[in-house]
């Protein structure tokens, strides 16, 4: 696929690109050009808005999917006049993180149909990662229930990784702009875990207020955090984040502005199960 800027991409009429390989599978299922993209759907309705629906797909070729399509009512077809809508936003965001090296999601399908720069409908279509499950599931459900010292080894390679992107793509100037655990995929491969970046329609490229890119990428990941880790492991998180050469007293400075920002729409508690 082409690679995508942050903006429209066409002014009026429809716009539907599909990668080599997938374009006869995925027409079996309606997503194709003609718009028949727009009332497609899949075996499985997985999320939804009031515009936005995502489905899982089992192709014919055996290949599972998700097909996520937004169509906006009259009333909104103004909210992306002359700019990028969330799935254009998505492409464009998982074409840099691969550019930087950090796991994420790959586009095979994307369509958009505006009305003279109002945007009515768009999509993206991306493949299952393999064996993934998101953070906060594989963290409840499997991290927790982990004896020691496998529950640390564990927890210390995520985190190992998971600063790793974050320092890549905020030295980049890239910021997910909604890093939540949901949003974190977490694949096994061995017994190597990895973390993969995905659904991304906020991403964005900020050469001004870097400073609340970071913060806000930070929050996401502490809203679940604050119920799972304790304060020491949140605040090395963040001292491994700011790296060695990090001022005295910055990662305190940080800790408290990502506090701040949480207490403006405070996170609901995780309950944990019972350690079997």
């Amino acid at each position: 696929m082409r690679q995508f800027s942050r903006r429209m991409q066409v002014f009026h009429g429809e716009r539907f690109e599909v990668e080599a390989g997938w374009k006869d599978a995925l027409e079996l299922i309606g997503v194709k050009p003609g718009k028949s993209w727009i009332t497609a759907t899949g075996d499985q309705l997985v999320s939804f808005s009031p515009a936005t629906r995502c489905f899982r797909c089992r192709l014919k070729d055996k290949r599972t999917v998700y097909f996520k399509r937004y169509v906006y009512q009259r009333k909104n077809w103004l909210e992306f006049w002359m700019r990028s809508g969330k799935a254009g936003v998505e492409v464009f965001a998982y074409q840099r993180l691969q550019k930087l090296g950090i796991p994420t999601l790959e586009p095979v399908a994307y369509g958009e149909y505006r009305r003279f720069g109002m945007l009515l409908a768009t999509c993206i279509v991306t493949p299952e990662v393999p064996g993934a499950i998101e953070l906060r599931q594989f963290a409840v459900e499997t991290w927790y229930q982990m004896p020691e010292p496998k529950r640390s080894e564990v927890y210390r390679e995520i985190a190992g990784k998971l600063v790793e992107q974050l320092r890549t793509a905020h030295h980049a100037r890239f910021f997910h702009h909604d890093l939540k655990w949901r949003n974190i995929l977490i694949q096994k491969q061995g017994n190597s875990y990895t973390p993969v970046w995905i659904d991304a329609p906020r991403a964005d490229i900020k050469r001004l207020r870097r400073r609340r890119g970071v913060i806000v990428d930070l929050s996401g990941l502490a809203r679940i955090a604050v119920s799972v880790l304790s304060v020491h492991d949140r605040m090395r998180f963040l001292c491994r984040y700011l790296g060695g050469s990090r001022s005295p007293g910055e990662a305190k400075r940080l800790y408290l502005a990502v506090a701040a920002h949480l207490s403006r729409r405070p996170p609901k508690p995780v309950e944990l199960p019972e350690r079997r």
